[in-house]
């Protein structure tokens, strides 16, 4: 939780008393814009987030005694693809895709918990799956992180 000097609305005389702005439409549509930018290599693929399918909570802004207070809880689901890097006919053309279910997180977590599916089946798949669950998970927390400011 960040605090900043704030300024109330008109009626809220010296920022004193509680208000609370909700930031959640700015929030889903940061989080969503910002996540289908990521693309990483990792595990001899080229893994890049496509579609985010669900996003649920909220963001708030909230001002008491002069503070400003940030915060936000979601959960959602996005959607991925990735493709070899890696040369030889044997990995030439190899694609796949799948699904991340995001769990709760909010702005006091050090990590988004996920559960990544993958369409095909295959010890590549695997490796990119494991990646997915590592690699992307920090970056789409990474981001997260960057909302604080940005409200």
């Amino acid at each position: 939780m960040q605090a900043n000097t704030g300024f109330g609305s008109v009626w809220n005389k010296g920022s004193w008393h509680w208000e609370n702005r909700n930031y959640t439409d700015f929030g889903k549509d940061f989080l969503s814009k910002n996540w289908v930018a990521i693309s990483l290599n990792a595990n001899d693929a080229q893994i890049e987030v496509y579609e985010v399918k669900e996003l649920k909570g909220s963001a708030n802004v909230t001002i008491r005694k002069q503070k400003q207070i940030f915060m936000f809880e979601f959960e959602g689901e996005l959607y991925w693809r990735a493709k070899s890097t890696k040369a030889g006919d044997e990995w030439k053309d190899q694609k796949c895709q799948g699904k991340v279910k995001l769990y709760e997180f909010n702005h006091e977590d050090e990590e988004i918990n996920v559960e990544v599916t993958c369409e095909q089946p295959g010890s590549w798949e695997d490796g990119v799956r494991n990646a997915i669950r590592k690699q992307l998970a920090n970056e789409l927390h990474r981001v997260a992180m960057k909302l604080i400011p940005a409200m």
